[in-house]
């Protein structure tokens, strides 16, 4: 696996936009159908939550407005392996879905997800901070949409604590996203957490079961460094699409895991990101090919575990 150290400057510089001269149209349309949050009271409404979360967590995701892209909505795999069969009403014979949001901030992935069709009862989302779960149902105004049992809190990915409430969702998963959640840890660290992952996963479905997210990655992998707001190093290990394989198959091959795979099959891919103005829907995310030798690029990823 590649090396390569890299370090951005340590002096840290908050990124914080007093506010926005319009929301997404994904978001409106979500805020205005599903929260039923009046368009003109909409930017306020926002603009007030992210100023409160901003009070406790100052990262640049929250300053910049960056929470309020539908990460999970825009993966090239959501259509087809997340949405469709979360939709599907049960059947006989068949195992049910369960869906988990690991890391979910204000669970705006999530809600989106019920906005599209989701069924209700088979989404889960766990943070390790209570207070994103509070301003989630005040930002989407759904307290009576969604079960509060269904959102795991503290859920931490480097603890085998019995009071981490991820143990209630152990051999249950069917569907698991994270997203900016790997690049947070060391490479060790993101190996404890692709382990936690599997623990979580469900072993009898037969076929294979999906771990997707995106994350930080560079077209040049390995250690990066860089100071975030507590003075701590973030973006500890930057993947590319052969480093990000090689860590999961060293999990997967590892002693905890020995006879209980079948098969493993890891794919990502490497963007750029950048904004776009688009008529109707006015600043939308687009995806790219990324620049030859950038240490900064966006990578989606999709993970099939197929157990033993």
């Amino acid at each position: 696996m590649a090396t390569a150290s890299q370090t951005e400057p340590s002096t840290y510089v908050s990124q914080y936009y007093e506010t926005l001269g319009a929301l997404p149209k994904a978001l409106t349309d979500l805020l205005t159908s599903y929260s039923s949050i009046p368009k003109d009271d909409q930017l306020q409404h926002v603009v007030k939550l992210r100023n409160e979360a901003y009070a406790c967590f100052p990262y640049p995701c929250i300053g910049t407005f960056r929470f309020l892209e539908f990460d999970l909505a825009a993966h090239y795999a959501y259509q087809e392996h997340v949405l469709s069969p979360l939709k599907q009403p049960p059947s006989d014979g068949t195992i049910e879905p369960l869906f988990l949001d690991l890391g979910t901030c204000f669970g705006q992935d999530l809600r989106k997800l019920v906005y599209d069709g989701a069924l209700t009862n088979r989404l889960w989302a766990s943070d390790i901070e209570p207070k994103f779960i509070e301003l989630g149902f005040k930002m989407f105004n759904d307290e009576d949409k969604l079960p509060r049992s269904h959102f795991l809190c503290p859920g931490n990915l480097l603890s085998d604590s019995s009071e981490d409430k991820l143990k209630g969702l152990d051999d249950r998963v069917t569907i698991l996203h994270m997203t900016a959640v790997f690049h947070l840890f060391s490479l060790d660290g993101q190996k404890t957490v692709a382990d936690r992952c599997l623990r979580l996963l469900r072993k009898d479905t037969g076929g294979p079961v999906l771990v997707l997210g995106a994350q930080v990655g560079s077209t040049v992998p390995g250690p990066f460094q860089r100071r975030n707001v507590s003075q701590e190093y973030s973006h500890k290990y930057r993947h590319n699409e052969q480093t990000w394989e090689e860590m999961w198959q060293e999990v997967c091959g590892g002693q905890r895991w020995e006879g209980k795979i079948k098969s493993l099959n890891v794919k990502s891919k490497l963007f750029k990101r950048s904004k776009k103005e688009v008529i109707g829907s006015g600043e939308v995310t687009v995806f790219t090919e990324p620049d030859p030798g950038s240490n900064m690029v966006w990578q989606m990823f999709e993970v099939w575990v197929t157990f033993s």
